[in-house]
């Protein structure tokens, strides 16, 4: 199998032959032998040898009980971030805009991807004051800003270990860079219901932000509410009674039966 270059580009080789080696795999076949992978990968036994362990030590791959490679759980959890993601653009986009006008500020949302959040969509208010933070695609440590945070809060059992295992940014005097001081924070999202986010990804610019949930109850979003600093803080009752009733209808459109939230608790 030829990898084609991209001269426009710069690349890693080794990484293009490990990805090629992955598409081997195909649906009725869950396992390949050396030999098959050489043969359907082009390349030599050793390169193809040493593909394969790189893979089985990143998690990617297994070895069956007769010594076949087989794909893990990985590409699973991979895919379902993305197939929540299309699900997620598909139900949000108008709960987004409607929360927009209510609260007169541009409205985010927002997946887990790692140690980061990574804005899938954003809806801005026509009125307001458009604040370059975080577009589409682009993405923020999960200590950082209220989105991330809101989603740290509400899955910290398996999103905070590989945010203290990657290290705790700080961008500005306010960031929140030690693991105690986020926990505290953490546990106070949680008892109040949403995350607060002042001055402490970009000084300036404040947030507030809730989980969404999907049909299991596990938090695979979050939608803030993140404008001037002046505007947001303190958080307005009204914004954050419009960003508890989008995060449910949200997370109802995704299949979560969680009770709706009558009442935030105090900031």
């Amino acid at each position: 199998m030829q990898v084609e270059q991209d001269h426009d580009r710069p690349v890693v080789e080794s990484v293009l032959r490990a990805t090629r080696l992955l598409e081997c795999f195909r649906r009725g076949e869950p396992e390949l032998t050396l030999a098959e992978l050489v043969r359907r990968g082009g390349y030599s036994k050793t390169t193809t040898y040493r593909l394969l362990t790189t893979l089985e030590v990143a998690g990617w791959l297994e070895r069956a009980p007769g010594g076949a490679f087989r794909l893990t759980i990985q590409p699973f959890q991979i895919g379902s971030i993305l197939l929540d993601s299309l699900e997620l653009r598909r139900e949000a986009p108008p709960i987004m805009r409607r929360l927009s006008q209510q609260c007169g500020e541009a409205v985010y949302l927002t997946i887990p991807a790692g140690p980061c959040a990574v804005c899938v969509e954003r809806v801005d208010h026509g009125d307001g004051v458009r604040v370059m933070d975080l577009n589409v695609g682009g993405s923020q440590p999960l200590n950082l800003g209220a989105a991330p945070r809101a989603l740290l809060a509400f899955n910290e059992r398996a999103l905070l270990p590989q945010l203290l295992r990657a290290g705790l940014e700080a961008r500005t005097p306010y960031s929140i860079a030690t693991p105690d001081a986020l926990r505290v924070d953490l546990a106070e999202t949680r008892r109040r219901g949403y995350s607060i986010s002042h001055d402490d990804a970009t000084v300036g610019v404040s947030a507030i932000g809730a989980p969404v949930f999907d049909v299991h109850e596990q938090a695979v979003a979050s939608i803030s509410v993140g404008g001037l600093s002046e505007r947001i803080i303190p958080p307005r009752t009204h914004h954050v009674a419009a960003l508890l009733q989008a995060a449910w209808e949200i997370s109802a459109r995704l299949g979560s039966r969680r009770e709706q939230v009558a009442d935030a608790g105090p900031p």
